[in-house]
């Protein structure tokens, strides 16, 4: 396994963003799972993000860092997160790149679990008689 730096990225993503806003230039990738900020710079979630737990970010600092609401910042997670990129995430810390196997798996295996009770309850709704 290699060495990752698992420092938290938030202030060095300011300077980044920062740097980026003054020159005009975009400071991260312009793939299709980016949109650009009030400023036009492009943003991806996963750039303004470190690996494991430890460097989360929560959700209200992330709409800060791209310029962008919540509901915009959740649906490019989903989008990157589709395109295979292991953005993990809890209700405690925040969004996280997956630092190692442990953290993916309990993360998968929360999702699942979040996934089934969604299908339990949808269910015994679908059952409810209805007066």
């Amino acid at each position: 396994m290699t060495d990752m730096k698992m420092t938290h990225p938030t202030a060095a993503t300011v300077e980044r963003v920062e740097a980026g806003a003054e020159t005009g230039q975009a400071t991260t990738s312009t793939t299709n799972d980016t949109t650009p900020t009030p400023t036009g710079q492009a943003v991806k979630i996963s750039d303004l993000l470190g690996h494991g737990q430890s460097a989360a970010v929560p959700l209200r600092h992330l709409k800060e860092l791209a310029g962008l609401p919540g509901r915009e910042v959740r649906r490019m997670i989903q989008s990157e997160r589709l395109r295979g990129i292991p953005i993990l995430s809890d209700n405690i810390s925040g969004y996280y790149l997956a630092g190692d196997a442990q953290e993916q798996e309990k993360f998968i295996k929360s999702m699942r679990g979040r996934a089934a009770e969604i299908e339990a309850v949808a269910a015994a709704v679908e059952k409810a008689v209805i007066d």
